[in-house]
């Protein structure tokens, strides 16, 4: 099973997250989009672009003990759009995404919900 795990705070880095997302794995897809756009706190800022790859590298860490593959996306543009396009094209079987609260975030999983991508929320 593939797993498409979305960086859009700096709480992906919690062990108990990725223990319950990495479950019944094989491979992890780490994706941290560059958002210009970017809403309050949801996805990242042009401007805190090294935070987001310090939290990608230390959820890296984390998923290389438990013996899981692991790739890391970076891309520019708007957060929903990446990531809806990133699980559809590389077939994910599920977008495991850590709960915030936020209109952002309920629109996010309510809009990959309609693009029947399953999601399973943290």
């Amino acid at each position: 099973m593939t797993v498409l795990i979305p960086l859009l705070s700096e709480k992906e880095n919690d062990e108990e997250f990725l223990e319950q997302a990495l479950k019944g794995t094989k491979e992890v897809i780490l994706l941290i989009v560059v958002d210009a756009d970017s809403k309050e706190e949801f996805g990242f800022a042009a401007s805190h672009i090294q935070t987001a790859r310090i939290v990608m590298e230390e959820v890296k860490i984390i998923i290389g003990k438990k013996r899981k593959r692991s790739e890391d996306i970076i891309e520019w543009g708007d957060t929903q759009n990446k990531i809806m396009n990133i699980a559809l094209l590389r077939k994910v079987d599920r977008v495991v995404l850590k709960k915030q609260e936020n209109q952002y975030f309920e629109e996010l999983v309510k809009n990959l919900k309609k693009e029947k991508i399953e999601v399973q929320v943290i």
